[in-house]
């Protein structure tokens, strides 16, 4: 690995959002058509592997579209009972969705965790991930008192 050039100061967070912003007007239109179509196959995917996830007990509750220069999903699951063969059965039919496949791989682990955090008068509200190229899961947990 060549060292690095310290000659060249490293961009701040904020210069680089300035260089995207004063990028010139068919390169915006470029990235803004990127990100449309990003969506658009990141959508197709999520929609397909919806019935999977079910039927791995992961019920969808609502999601949320996250525009930006990277689009995203933002979906809202509700852990429900699942037997082992249809959590298998959900891999298989997910074999060829790399974006589903990574969403029950996700939903899987942070199940795992619901399943350890226990807190007198909370319990699970849902679980939320982050549909994109690098799927994320939050726990949300909410007051049992809570309307």
């Amino acid at each position: 690995m060549p060292p690095k050039d310290e000659s060249k100061p490293q961009k701040s967070l904020v210069e680089h959002a300035r260089s995207i912003a004063a990028l010139p007007g068919e390169k915006l239109d470029e990235l803004k058509a990127f990100g449309a179509e990003k969506l658009d196959q990141t959508m197709a995917a999520f929609l397909n592997a919806l019935p999977a996830l079910r039927q791995a007990g992961y019920a969808l509750r609502e999601f949320e579209i996250e525009l930006g220069l990277t689009p995203k999903i933002i979906a809202h699951f509700m852990p429900v009972a699942a037997s082992d063969d249809d959590i298998a059965a959900a891999r298989e039919a997910l074999k060829s969705n790399k974006i589903g496949a990574s969403m029950l791989s996700v939903l899987r682990r942070a199940g795992d965790v619901h399943r350890q955090v226990k807190v007198p008068g909370f319990e699970c509200a849902h679980m939320e991930i982050d549909v994109g190229v690098i799927p994320a899961v939050r726990l949300r947990y909410r007051s049992a008192d809570a309307p």
